[in-house]
């Protein structure tokens, strides 16, 4: 349950009644995406996803609506078809953080053009997280927990672009849309607040450390780990090559990974 001490002698404290106060915290986006002669699609986005995104009626949706060229306008100087008119792959506006879990979906600061197997290849990692939230969930069901867990998340997008570099320019479409995406993420805990109302807990979240996990308390069940996701990388197409530099950075405080049985990354490659 999502309740905190509000007040209360010492060894016998007043928890308060269950409801949402850490949902989402230190959501970030990063610059537009400097590719040929636009600045289009997202560089890096990064959140702390609370326990409480389990609860009921707490994930939103966020539909991608974010328009312009060359998504769906011709580019003055730029490619002859826009992504949307474009016939070989199923391009999709990817959520860095996905709209459920409060992402935007507005402008392109959260969104890059992603093929449709690179979508479905997030979404694999966006269940895994769904998992841990989950677990983070059923984890303050099961007593009055000092300590809040959730999880930082943090998506980057690639420096090189998907296009073929002896065809890299600005008028390849491919050229406006990443190689790759690399997600990172990693256990964290709050300590809770203790003796302030449940308004003031959620409005403060931000403020609060965020701490490292090295090791899960007792009674704290992780989720499975997709088979696709035993390596370190999506490399769904013969060819795509792993690792490469990524726009951004890491956001301040990211924590190192720990040895928990959860923290860890991927790159997603588009084909």
């Amino acid at each position: 349950m999502s309740r905190i001490i509000y007040t209360g002698a010492p060894g016998n404290p007043h928890w308060s009644t269950n409801q949402p106060m850490f949902t989402l915290a230190r959501a970030q986006l990063g610059a537009l995406a400097v590719r040929q002669i636009a600045n289009f699609g997202a560089s890096s986005a990064s959140a702390v996803l609370g326990p409480d995104l389990a609860m009921p009626g707490q994930q939103g949706n966020n539909v991608p609506t974010a328009v312009g060229a060359p998504w769906n306008q011709l580019l003055i100087g730029g490619p002859p078809l826009s992504f949307v008119q474009d016939q070989t792959y199923p391009w999709i506006r990817g959520h860095l953080i996905n709209g459920r879990w409060g992402g935007p979906g507005n402008n392109w600061q959260n969104l890059v053009p992603l093929t449709g197997v690179g979508n479905a290849n997030h979404a694999t990692v966006e269940g895994y997280i769904d998992g841990f939230i989950a677990a983070c969930y059923q984890y303050e069901l099961g007593g009055q927990r000092p300590s809040w867990y959730g999880v930082y998340y943090c998506v980057q997008a690639s420096v090189s672009p998907f296009s073929d570099p002896t065809m890299t320019n600005a008028q390849n479409l491919y050229s406006y849309a990443p190689e790759f995406i690399r997600v990172s993420w990693r256990a964290v805990s709050i300590v809770k607040p203790v003796n302030v109302s449940t308004g003031n807990a959620a409005g403060n979240i931000n403020n609060c450390a965020v701490n490292a996990v090295p090791a899960f308390p007792l009674g704290f069940v992780l989720p499975q780990l997709p088979a696709v996701m035993n390596g370190t990388q999506v490399l769904p197409a013969a060819g795509n090559v792993a690792g490469g530099a990524v726009l951004g950075a890491l956001p301040p405080g990211f924590p190192a990974a720990q040895a928990n049985g959860f923290d860890g990354w991927i790159e997603i490659h588009q084909s």
